[in-house]
């Protein structure tokens, strides 16, 4: 005896050789679609920064289990032996996970989904943003004598003070242009490049 099946609608574009329905699941906090729940619970790390593979040595957290495991080369001192297998189709630089990729691709098309809560800065990834948080919003001991905002390490201080001074130290060797921090100069140089 024959079973009735059930013809289901398809619910987004049909992935792949097999033509079957892939059912897609929506961030609600960026909108970027994943077919997997488990794609999407990695995916929403970034948003929450959530860390839960934690190295057992040191106890720094990850957002993805592949992070972890390429960590663990530090203390063991072997080579890494994962392959990178997820490249920028923009500039070949290759990742060992799509979060990574995901951050990178942010880079190159100037967005910076990761707001401050407490400031207006924006970042490219959640890590950044943890930085800032860190270095501007918490435990702060050292204050910028011009405008008296709060940094927990001089360092980060003595380049705030760059918006105070206009010093601007690093020079493209290709057109003199001027930038007052060195991740600016450094993505400015790389469009130099690509165009050669």
């Amino acid at each position: 005896m024959k079973h009735a099946v059930k013809k289901q609608e398809p619910t987004a574009e049909r992935e792949g050789p097999s033509k079957t329905p892939v059912k897609k699941l929506t961030c609600k906090l960026c909108g970027k679609e994943f077919s997997r729940k488990t794609h999407m619970a990695s995916h929403m790390r970034i948003h929450t920064g959530e860390t839960p593979f934690v190295c057992e040595l040191c106890g720094t957290g990850f957002r993805c289990k592949a992070w972890l495991k390429v960590h663990r080369f530090i203390h063991t001192g072997e080579k890494r032996k994962d392959a990178k297998n997820y490249p920028c189709d923009q500039c070949g630089k290759k990742f060992h996970c799509s979060t990574s990729l995901q951050s990178h691709l942010y880079k190159h098309r100037g967005e910076r989904p990761f707001a401050c809560s407490h400031c207006d800065k924006t970042f490219f990834s959640q890590t950044n943003l943890n930085r800032h948080h860190k270095d501007c919003h918490s435990g702060k001991q050292i204050s910028c004598p011009v405008c008296g905002n709060g940094f927990s390490r001089r360092t980060t201080m003595e380049k705030h003070m760059r918006i105070h001074t206009g010093e601007r130290p690093y020079s493209c060797p290709h057109c003199g242009k001027t930038f007052p921090y060195k991740y600016s100069f450094d993505m400015h140089v790389k469009r130099h490049s690509a165009k050669s």
